[in-house]
């Protein structure tokens, strides 16, 4: 298979990265036979080494899709979820999801983070969206998880918040996280919302 085709199947997925196993999973090669083929693209510069392990056919690759791969399966979610929904204001080069294990990784200037969460939690796919490339939490998911994993989650646009699905959504959550929902909610519902709040309330519980 030419060089332009292979570069072809990659465009046509949608993707911007990749490990060594899609690759050759795509290309129909064998692993050792991938390898080959990758370090002579890398070396004239038509794919592009993110880490080990991991190649990416632009150097403005998706760090969300990315997260993805690290460790699969995972969702986006926590601050990284609130600040992509537009939640969030606060910008970090921590990328922070949540998986079945607990697991850090850097990669040039990102961080990316990963919690470990119960599977009966984690499995329940309510409150999830599913792009083409990543999953991520929804705002209101993305909050209950930090509460779950003992965050204050950084709320800089409240409007944006159902609190009613947020509530409903908490019933998937222990008993201590719809507690913090219920002050949460009860904080929010006063003149000076968010502004107000200080890392005293949250882990006061």
């Amino acid at each position: 298979m030419e060089r332009d085709n292979k570069l072809k199947i990659l465009y046509d997925t949608g993707r911007t990265v990749f490990t060594l196993k899609n690759l050759a999973d795509l290309w129909n090669l064998s692993y050792e036979s991938a390898k080959v083929v990758v370090k002579r693209m890398v070396d004239k510069n038509v794919l592009y080494r993110v880490a080990t392990g991991y190649y990416t056919i632009t150097e403005r690759y998706n760090l969300l899709e990315l997260a993805n791969l690290i460790i699969t399966p995972s969702y986006v979610s926590l601050q990284s979820a609130l600040f992509y929904h537009n939640i969030s204001f606060q910008v970090s080069n921590i990328i922070t999801s949540v998986a079945k294990i607990n697991y850090t990784k850097k990669i040039g200037d990102t961080i990316f983070k990963y919690h470990s969460m119960k599977e009966e939690i984690f499995f329940n796919l309510e409150g999830l969206i599913y792009h083409k490339t990543f999953t991520i939490a929804i705002p209101e998911r993305a909050i209950l998880d930090c509460l779950y994993f003992g965050y204050l989650p950084d709320i800089d646009n409240p409007g944006k918040i159902n609190f009613t699905y947020l509530k409903e959504l908490s019933l998937f959550y222990p008993k201590s996280v719809r507690k913090k929902v219920k002050e949460l909610m009860r904080r929010w519902k006063k003149k000076d919302l968010i502004k107000n709040f200080t890392k005293e309330f949250c882990f006061r519980f």
